[in-house]
């Protein structure tokens, strides 16, 4: 049956053919508008030559060609580079999306049925990083009828976004053989590793050329199971003749096309910063801390009397050498109190003696003097050490704060 719609220039044909008792479906999408390709060729784009339609067609004959393995029984003789290469060390990401069973055999014909001069198929996979090629697979067969054992074949990456090759990358001519007729997955290395891909879409194209119409005719294995990337096809039809425009394969399946990309480890974290040179050990005998502008008096008297027997006392020195005691009497209560050194309108430390029993079973002292007048102040209770604060002369002075000064009385 065939479906002719000029409206959209497309020429659709279904055909059920019969070979070895097998069933063959043939399905083909192709456009016949040539002006892209004639204006390439420098002709005139008002009476353009349309080029013959170009259809990809599938067999269904090879049950004999299940699950396939890499470059099981075809041998890579070499590969020539026409492409650039980098140095790559990284871990290796496979991309495939066939099963390795593939259901059918991929060619190209034109409108009467014969193969074209050239065929051409290409996978696109999907990158999440940058990375550089480490090998790629082309999984083809050869005929019964090929008496000739060459599967030369080419193998290009183009980029381009959406369902068809852009611009072409890298071509890589591969000589490989195929020992006898059948079906085998090609792994080739070799010039191909190193190449550098960007992140995003890249397509992996396989073509090769016809022969003469009855030898060294190979085809492109195709898995009808698989699913992922886009495919697309295109072909030419003489030596000399121009290429059909891509055309995206609409039908289900994936070819067998497979990438191996090395990924460049990701960025190690920084090492920490190195320790710190050790301290240096003590001096055995370290100095004595200076004494200087502190003063060595001793209060006399005991201005401020708080609640469960707690004093205080303080002394001070002027930087003239006056020695003096700390007075209270501005404002006190049973728990804190203020100091005045020269004048009772001038308060220099407020003292303050909590009782801390119930939170820590302690008394606790702040201090928060505002002088820079060496002084020496000390808290008694009667049985412990006192606790002491002191000031440098001519420093202002810190405050100070101590939740265990004395453990509380039972």
């Amino acid at each position: 049956m065939t479906v002719h719609d000029h409206r959209r220039g497309l020429v659709v044909v279904h055909r059920m053919l019969d070979r070895c008792s097998s069933v063959f479906l043939a399905a083909a999408l192709l456009a016949v508008s040539a002006a892209p390709l004639a204006a390439q060729g420098g002709r005139d784009l008002l009476a353009p030559e349309p080029l013959k339609p170009v259809r990809a067609v599938r067999s269904g004959l090879i049950d004999r060609v299940q699950d396939v393995s890499v470059a099981s029984r075809g041998r890579l003789l070499s590969s020539t580079r026409n492409g650039a290469v980098a140095a790559s060390e990284a871990a290796t990401e496979v991309y495939r999306y066939d099963d390795n069973v593939f259901e059918h055999l991929l060619f190209l014909v034109n409108d009467s049925e014969e193969l074209v001069f050239e065929f051409e198929f290409a996978q696109r996979f999907r990158l999440p990083r940058e990375g550089t090629v480490r090998y790629a697979v082309a999984c083809m067969e050869r005929t019964q009828e090929d008496t000739e054992s060459d599967a030369r074949f080419r193998l290009n990456f183009y980029s381009g976004a959406g369902n068809t090759p852009r611009g072409l990358l890298a071509a890589f001519d591969v000589a490989a053989r195929l020992s006898e007729p059948g079906a085998a997955c090609f792994e080739v290395g070799g010039e191909l590793e190193g190449l550098s891909l960007d992140a995003g879409q890249v397509w992996v194209a396989v073509s090769w050329l016809r022969g003469t119409p009855s030898e060294n005719t190979k085809y492109l294995m195709l898995d009808e199971d698989g699913s992922g990337g886009a495919r697309a096809f295109r072909g030419r039809q003489e030596e000399d003749g121009d290429w059909e425009t891509w055309q995206p394969d609409p039908d289900p399946g994936v070819y067998g096309i497979r990438l191996a990309v090395d990924h460049p480890d990701p960025a190690p974290d920084p090492e920490p910063d190195p320790d710190p040179d050790p301290e240096p050990d003590p001096d055995p005998d370290p100095e004595p801390p200076s004494e200087e502008g502190y003063t060595d008096c001793e209060p006399q008297t005991t201005p401020l009397l708080f609640d469960g027997g707690y004093g205080v006392g303080l002394c001070y020195e002027t930087p003239s050498g006056e020695i003096g005691e700390g007075k209270g009497g501005i404002w006190a209560s049973g728990e804190s109190g203020l100091l005045w050194f020269f004048s009772r309108g001038n308060a220099e430390v407020l003292v303050k003696v909590l009782n801390g029993c119930a939170h820590n079973g302690h008394r606790w002292v702040f201090v928060a003097p505002v002088t820079d007048v060496a002084f020496n102040l000390y808290v008694t209770d009667g049985e412990n050490e006192p606790w002491s604060h002191r000031n440098r002369q001519g420093q202002v002075a810190v405050p100070a704060r101590d939740t265990f000064a004395f453990p509380c009385r039972e």
